[in-house]
C-alpha cells in the first residue's frame, strides 16, 4: 500500500506488480529461472513492463519505460523498434525514427525497423522519405503483405495509384483476404474513379467478420462517391447517429463536386 502523500506513477505501479509477480515466481522452478534473468537484465525487465503498459493503453507509461530500456547497453534491436512503433502511436514521430534509426537492420527486427520509419516519416507528411524506406523493406522481403500495403499507401500518397494498386494486388494474389489490402486498394480504386470494382471488393469486407466501423465508413464514403447516397447513408447508420450520417452525407457530395 503507497504511504499518506505518495502517489505512484503508472510506471511505479506496474513496476510493482510487476515485481510481486517476480516475487512469486521465486518459489517455483521455472519462474525462479525468469526472474534471476529478468533481474540481471534490467532492459529486459523495463521492456516486459513498457509491453504490458502499451497493451493496456498507457501509451505516457510505456514511452517511458521504452526510453529507460532503449538507454540501457542491453538494449535489444526489437526493443528499439517496439519503442519506435510505441512513440509513432503517441504521436512523436521525430523520436521514433531516432528510435528506428539505432535498429541494426541485418537483425530479425530490422523489417519492423524499416517499415516504422515509413510509418513515421508518413507522419510527418514526407512520402518521399517514406518511399526510399519502403523501397528498402521490398528489397528485405518482396512477398511480405505489410511491406506491399505500407508501399502501396505512400505510393497513393504520392498520386501514383496505378504503381499502389500493383502493391495491393501483390499481397491481395496471395492473401486474398488481408484486410489492411482489401480495404487500401478499394480506397485507391476509388480514387481513380473505378466505383464498381472497389465496391466489389470492399462491400464483402464490410459484411465480414472482420468488419469495424473503420471498414464501413470507409464502404458508406465510396458509395457516396460512386453518386449512391442512399446506400450510403443505410452502412452509415450503421455505426451513426442521424446527424452524423447527414455531416458524412454532406461532405462525401462536397468531395465528389471536387472531384468532377
Amino acid at each position: 500500500m503507497a504511504s499518506p502523500g505518495f502517489a505512484p506513477s503508472g510506471a511505479s505501479m506496474i513496476r510493482w506488480m510487476t515485481l510481486g509477480v517476480l516475487l512469486l515466481l521465486g518459489g517455483c522452478g521455472a519462474g525462479g529461472a525468469l526472474a534471476d534473468r529478468l533481474s540481471s537484465d534490467p532492459a529486459a525487465v523495463e521492456t516486459r513492463l513498457a509491453s504490458a503498459a502499451r497493451q493496456a493503453g498507457d501509451l505516457g507509461t510505456a514511452v517511458q519505460l521504452y526510453r529507460e530500456a532503449a538507454d540501457s547497453p542491453s538494449a535489444s534491436p526489437q526493443t528499439l523498434a517496439d519503442f519506435g512503433d510505441t512513440l509513432v502511436q503517441a504521436g512523436e514521430p521525430e523520436d521514433a525514427i531516432q528510435a528506428y534509426s539505432r535498429v541494426d537492420k541485418t537483425s530479425a527486427a530490422g523489417l519492423d525497423a524499416l517499415l516504422g520509419l515509413v510509418r513515421a516519416h508518413m507522419a510527418l507528411d514526407q512520402p518521399a522519405a517514406a518511399l526510399r524506406f519502403a523501397d528498402q523493406a521490398r528489397m528485405v522481403a518482396p512477398h511480405d503483405p505489410r511491406v506491399q500495403v505500407d508501399r502501396g499507401v505512400v505510393l497513393d500518397s504520392l498520386h501514383r495509384h496505378i504503381e499502389a494498386q500493383q502493391a495491393y494486388g501483390q499481397a491481395l494474389a496471395a492473401h486474398p483476404w488481408n484486410v489492411p489490402a482489401r480495404n487500401d486498394m478499394a480506397l485507391s480504386l476509388a480514387l481513380t474513379g473505378r466505383y464498381d470494382k472497389a465496391i466489389a471488393i470492399m462491400e464483402p469486407l464490410a459484411r465480414s467478420s472482420e468488419a469495424t466501423p473503420k471498414i464501413r465508413d470507409n464502404l458508406a464514403l465510396i458509395l457516396g462517391l460512386s453518386g449512391d447516397p442512399q446506400r450510403a447513408a443505410a452502412i452509415s447508420r450503421l455505426d451513426l447517429n442521424a446527424q452524423q450520417t447527414a455531416g458524412n452525407l454532406a461532405f462525401m457530395a462536397s468531395v465528389r463536386d471536387a472531384m468532377r
